[in-house]
């Protein structure tokens, strides 16, 4: 590429010569411009060589820059600043240079009167930079060398044309080869097709670099993309930046306003603290609602961290639905942990379920939360995660068999009595009577052992594993750098995913049959005609098991009869079965068509018995059925906002021009025709774009956060980032873990054994002769490696003291209230080194 050259095709010099060249000539160099991906997906018509598109264009590329001449450009006019912009810069990408924007003048309406561009090289670094004393990294590489390259034009009142006053051509500098010239500033933009697809990508949890990486493979490579890798974080952050212009609570505030608008049935409320910040937040949507006005007889209550930038707690509260699948009724975020702001949950909770309260509560076990459920929802039946307080008698009591026995006995179904005698043995044997963790957890039994809590129903949940699968589900739509107006819009998104799977449930159920596999076809044919399928297999399981079931007799009162069955092979249990023969009522004393809403296999035997060919209406609980599944009403699931309907539109015509792409590469005639088309057709469209007034800064404009940038619709600040419990992370102590017997602080391994190679074993006669060390016993342990045996199970490990030690053996004096707390051996609960 010459430094004096110039463009020229036959076409080209007919349009020089009427002096007309405008958007013709911008378009005649879009053609040539390689590194721009074009309308149509360019990996559709790349050849298979890796080649350009079109083996001669680059040849003809050259000999266009180096043909036109001064008199040429002069002769040049532009409708718009932004034409005479786009061919300048595509005349320096050509030529091997880059420009940017100097100096202009505009008049009172706003009209430019003229603009000048100037080469990447115009002007001199400042002459401090050089001289910088306290440089802590190098200088940036020198790019300016006083370059008098420019271009410039200016407006003209008569014929209402930009006009071009000067060109030079001349530059002091040697220009960019066609590999490098893909890197100067001026020529890498991210276009505004670009960014809407690599922001559906971005949404549906795709990384940046992840993004770049699809519109390489796109392109055919790096060089045919027109931007690098920070461009895109660039323009992402920008719009980023856009979109939450009034703050980032008034954007997450005004999409849940949207959503309000178009669903008459969303619900949403928040709080704000004294400095005018939001602090808490509450939202579900209208099938939230109806979910929970079908499927809120049980709550799971939850709290997750790390989703958004301000570490603000996520409450997510949580059921069940007749498909066994997880369903959100609502969810908040939170500024604190604290009871009265989980009250302002439950209460915001119970506003928006228009009164409604569950019957059945299931929290991990935090007190605050605990203390909010007893305050605001004293008659529900609160259980306490299975899982959560396994997990902490692990932690608390380091006894293998106190845990496994512990955990046995929380899920055993047996009367009170038999579960306080169990439970005395229990810690009668494994020595934890004195053991304070032990008696909290004693006097909190009625909210975790399955002895009290038989015949409150919980839909066969004792644990809040469901919060937990779903807190997993939601941590691939959300993380810790999210601001607000993303994490609602992400959110959002997850729940319909959630709908999806749902409605892929209630097609199963009511579309197809299952094959029936067991010896009672009329009563498992009964079963799958009324219950869903995934409810349907757990009630095949216990019409199978009915088959084990021995008769011990039975007795008539009256109308009701009254069943007495034991295990095959376990006759120490039993259970009774009383049926009503007029009301054909069951009632078993396994309770567990009370517990979890299904028939168990005693009442299948009493059936079979009775010779009943359908399960009773009285056995069957409707929220297990098929007919029970929400139809929200005429509500709205979900409803997608403005800018995701565009992103919609924007893929389905994508994909559409995919085909039509694909035929038109393996023609010259018919791609040169799809080309034309398409740049005539892109003109037409921005143009109508900008006039209906979509934009025309290069974004596309979003209907509730951008259409009017200056005033505030909620007054609200940005919340200030939280301290949760769950953030270890940011915690100002690490909490010093206690001995499990004693409960005083463990001292680490290192500040209670002190390894002196120069000390002596210490000899047995020295230990009689200090009367402080004569109830102590000495623990010689040969090998220095061999210290990792040493367990501790619920000792005061701080009592211990390191006496003396050498190469080979090192001896630890154990005074006598801690003999008892130790165990030695490759099975121990835990080494002394913690």
């Amino acid at each position: 590429m010459g430094q004096d050259g110039a463009l020229k095709t036959h076409d080209m010099v007919q349009e020089t010569e009427n002096g007309k060249m405008g958007l013709d000539v911008c378009g005649r160099l879009r053609s040539f411009d390689l590194n721009q991906e074009p309308e149509c997906d360019r990996d559709t018509f790349i050849e298979e060589s890796g080649g350009s598109i079109g083996g001669h264009e680059d040849e003809e590329a050259d000999e266009l820059v180096g043909a036109i001449g001064m008199d040429d450009v002069m002769k040049l006019t532009f409708d718009t600043e932004e034409e005479a912009g786009e061919f300048y810069n595509l005349y320096a990408k050509l030529s091997g240079f880059g420009i940017r924007k100097s100096n202009a003048k505009r008049d009172a309406d706003g009209i430019s009167r003229f603009r000048k561009w100037v080469c990447c090289c115009e002007g001199y670094r400042n002459e401090k930079w050089f001289n910088y004393e306290d440089r802590k990294r190098e200088a940036k590489p020198i790019t300016r060398t006083g370059c008098g390259a420019c271009f410039r034009v200016k407006y003209n009142i008569e014929s209402v044309k930009y006009v071009v006053t000067r060109f030079i051509m001349e530059h002091n500098h040697p220009l960019a080869s066609e590999a490098s010239v893909q890197h100067i500033r001026s020529h890498r933009k991210v276009s505004d097709a670009e960014y809407a697809q690599a922001k559906s990508l971005k949404l549906v949890g795709a990384r940046i670099c992840q993004i770049m990486k699809h519109f390489v493979i796109k392109a055919g490579g790096y060089s045919n993309v027109g931007f690098c890798i920070k461009d895109l974080y660039n323009r992402m952050d920008e719009e980023r930046r856009k979109d939450i212009f009034n703050g980032d609570a008034e954007g997450a505030l005004g999409f849940l306003a949207a959503k309000k608008d178009a669903d008459d049935m969303f619900f949403y409320k928040y709080h704000v603290d004294n400095e005018g910040r939001l602090a808490w937040l509450f939202w579900a949507d209208s099938k939230s609602r109806a979910d929970f006005s079908v499927f809120g007889d049980v709550l799971v209550f939850d709290t997750t961290y790390k989703t958004n930038k301000y570490r603000k707690p996520l409450v997510v509260l949580a059921g069940v639905n007749n498909h066994l699948n997880s369903t959100i009724f609502g969810c908040a975020l939170l500024s604190d942990e604290r009871i009265e702001t989980y009250e302002w949950v439950l209460s915001t909770f119970v506003e928006a379920m228009k009164g409604r309260k569950p019957v059945a509560v299931m929290t991990d076990g935090d007190s605050a939360i605990r203390r909010a459920i007893k305050n605001l929802l004293p008659d529900a039946c609160h259980r306490l995660c299975s899982w959560h307080l396994h997990r902490n008698a692990r932690s608390n009591i380091r006894c293998e068999e106190f845990n496994n026995r512990f955990y046995n006995l929380m899920a055993r179904k047996c009367s009170t009595l038999e579960f306080e005698d169990r439970w005395a043995r229990l810690v009668n044997e494994c020595g934890v009577v004195e053991n304070e963790w032990v008696k909290k957890l004693y006097r909190r039994r009625r909210l975790w052992a399955e002895a009290y809590l038989r015949g409150h129903f919980f839909a066969g949940m004792r644990s809040t594993q469901r919060c937990e699968k779903m807190n997993a589900f939601l941590n691939e739509y959300l993380n810790e750098k999210m601001r607000l107006y993303e994490f609602v819009r992400s959110f959002d998104l997850a729940i319909a995913w959630l709908r999806h799977t749902e409605s892929k449930a209630v097609h199963t159920s009511e579309n197809t049959k299952p094959v029936l596999t067991t010896i009672l076809p009329e009563l498992e044919g009964s079963a799958a005609e009324v219950f869903t399928r995934n409810v349907f297999f757990m009630v095949r399981k216990h019409l199978n098991r009915q088959e084990l079931l021995i008769s011990e007799g039975w007795s008539e009162d009256g109308g009701s009869r009254t069943y007495y069955y034991s295990k095959y092979g376990g006759h120490e249990i039993s259970w009774r079965v009383d049926y009503d023969r007029s009301m054909e009522k069951l009632i078993c004393s396994c309770m567990k068509f009370e517990s979890k809403g299904i028939p168990c296999a005693h009442m299948f035997r009493v059936m079979v018995v009775e010779g009943m060919n359908r399960i009773p209406e009285a056995c069957i609980s409707k929220r297990w059925t098929k007919g029970v599944h929400c139809t929200n009403n005429g509500m709205k699931a979900f409803v997608a906002d403005e800018q995701l309907t565009q992103m919609a539109r924007y893929g389905t015509l994508k994909s559409s021009c995919n085909t039509m792409c694909y035929y038109a590469s393996y023609m010259d005639d018919a791609f040169n025709d799809l080309q034309q088309m398409f740049d005539k057709h892109s003109v037409d469209l921005k143009e109508k774009w900008i006039d209906r007034g979509y934009g025309g800064d290069g974004f596309a404009m979003d209907s509730r956060v951008r259409n009017d940038r200056s005033r505030r619709t909620f007054g609200l600040l940005d919340p200030r980032v939280s301290r949760s419990k769950g953030d270890h992370k940011h915690a100002e102590a690490k909490k010093k873990r206690k001995c499990g017997h004693c409960r005083c602080e463990m001292q680490r391994l290192k500040e209670m054994v002190w390894l002196c190679m120069e000390v002596a074993a210490v000899t047995t006669d020295r230990l009689q002769s200090n009367t402080g060390f004569r109830d102590c016993v000495l623990l010689c342990i040969g090998g220095v490696k061999s210290i990792q045996e040493l367990r501790n199970t619920r000792g005061d490990c701080s009592q211990l003291s390191f006496v003396g030690g050498h190469y080979q053996q090192v001896c630890i004096l154990i005074p006598p209230a801690t003999q008892p707390c130790l165990r030695f051996g490759a099975m121990g609960a835990q080494s002394l080194a913690l």
